[in-house]
């Protein structure tokens, strides 16, 4: 999945935009913009990707997205399912950091939502009571203007800047190498991105940047502090876990859907990542 840049059609007499969206389904691009982004499922299920971060969603998951982190939902469906099932509806709210103006973070009030922000920069799902607390405030949102919709805001953010029940999504490397201007590695996490799941040529994404293997190797790990194939490994498994948690799909199937040939390479990789094995990691779900 490339990630393509959209330009928000941001509205400058307002501090924030929200918006409901109802579909049949998400499948966007995998994308990035200038904006930080608070999304509430209402209701819908699938995989979420932000960043390196591969996991699966369902309804009542609210995500704080920052700025220029590469993100997308995409929706679990079956062609038999009904139009009712497969309807998807979310609540999304995009806003600048600077929404009340540049001097507004400085302000000693403003220091916990400062942080909230910088945590964003790797994308941050809320769990637990939290969770339902922020649905519960987002979703009361849209019945308010003006004043009232901007303290309401205000609000919201400051709760999400205090809670303790959250995990953080994206790997501090990806996001040191995102926020940096190395085009080269970037092209590299595209190419990753859009081929995990099939057979990817270590010559292929090396030629994607000019160098052979040799330079290839060195300089990706010097970039990232990670192999290119431990850094494969871990997309793949994150997308492996996705589908069996998720998707409820047998453990070897996953395997072959998340790029492995070889089941028994799948669950050595599958342990050296997650720490269980894969029928360990499933029994953990039932």
């Amino acid at each position: 999945m490339k990630a393509n840049f959209h330009k928000l059609n941001y509205p400058i007499e307002q501090a924030f935009h929200i918006r409901k969206d109802v579909r049949e389904y998400f499948d966007d691009h995998w994308h990035f913009h200038d904006m930080i982004e608070l999304v509430y499922i209402e209701h819908g299920q699938g995989g979420r990707y932000i960043g390196d971060s591969i996991d699966a969603f369902s309804e009542g998951e609210v995500v704080l997205v920052g700025a220029h982190l590469p993100h997308v939902w995409k929706s679990n469906f079956f062609e038999d399912q009904l139009p009712q099932q497969k309807k998807c509806v979310s609540i999304v709210i995009q806003f600048p950091e600077d929404f009340l103006g540049i001097n507004f973070m400085s302000l000693p009030e403003s220091k916990h939502i400062k942080s909230l922000f910088k945590r964003a920069e790797r994308g941050i799902v809320f769990v637990d009571n939290d969770r339902k607390v922020l649905a519960k405030k987002i979703t009361s949102l849209l019945k308010l203007e003006g004043m009232d919709r901007l303290i309401k805001f205000i609000d919201i953010l400051n709760y999400a800047a205090k809670s303790i029940n959250y995990q953080l999504l994206a790997s501090p490397l990806f996001v040191d190498t995102i926020t940096d201007s190395d085009n080269k590695i970037n092209k590299v996490f595209e190419y990753i991105m859009d081929n995990f799941t099939e057979d990817i040529q270590l010559t292929t994404a090396a030629s994607l940047i000019g160098m052979n293997k040799t330079s290839f190797c060195r300089y990706f790990k010097k970039r990232t502090k990670k192999t290119f194939s431990s850094f494969l490994n871990e997309v793949r498994i994150g997308h492996a876990c996705k589908l069996i948690s998720q998707d409820n799909i047998p453990i070897t199937e996953s395997a072959y859907l998340s790029g492995y040939n070889s089941p028994s390479y799948f669950y050595k990789q599958f342990k050296g990542i997650t720490g269980v094995s894969p029928t360990e990691y499933q029994a953990k779900l039932i």
